[in-house]
């Protein structure tokens, strides 16, 4: 495992040093559990500190982690995964945030387990226009009890659900008019 310092850039300073700063980390080849692994990160360059965000992208997924301790090395907690689908494929596990962005054609995401994505989930139609009607579903899971396919046919159509320890769904919010099935 080499620390490649190139693909490790500052992207926020404040004028209050006590304010969290902000990294990216692009990572091609490293797992994100070697990534968020105590002591990947040298606390001593760029003096990291408890409390700055650690934004690591892997192609379309960017997890966020936060420097929750320096010692020897870093230790960092992970705080968020977001993903961008422009085309039909299946979320990585885990993801908190999905993004379903093309114009014409369809995306049809597809999500494996819903266990695997506990806790507050979103899903978004990011689409510039049209009104592709892009798809997510749930092969384990539902969104509410009921159904495990979202349809998402305008922009900025959102669906904000709580997934349980069991995959159970309930919607928080239904911006626009997400359809359910």
């Amino acid at each position: 495992m080499a620390f490649d310092q190139d693909y490790f850039l500052p992207v926020s300073a404040q004028a209050n040093s006590n304010a969290p700063r902000q990294y990216i980390y692009k990572e091609d080849t490293d797992t994100l559990a070697t990534v968020k692994a105590s002591g990947y990160f040298d606390g001593t360059y760029m003096s990291l500190a408890a409390g700055d965000f650690i934004h690591v992208v892997n192609g379309s997924v960017i997890n966020t982690l936060i420097v929750s301790a320096v010692t020897s090395g870093v230790v960092t907690t992970q705080l968020q995964t977001s993903q961008e689908l422009t085309a039909t494929a299946a979320c990585t596990p885990g993801v908190q945030s999905l993004e379903l962005n093309h114009a014409t054609v369809v995306v049809a995401a597809t999500i494996a387990t819903a266990v695997a994505h506990q806790g507050l989930f979103v899903v978004v139609n990011t689409s510039a226009s049209g009104t592709a009607a892009h798809t997510l579903t749930l092969t384990a899971g539902t969104f509410n009890g009921t159904n495990n396919v979202a349809t998402l046919n305008a922009p900025k159509e959102c669906l904000i659900v709580w997934f349980d320890s069991a995959g159970n769904g309930t919607i928080v919010e239904n911006v626009g008019s997400v359809g359910l099935s």
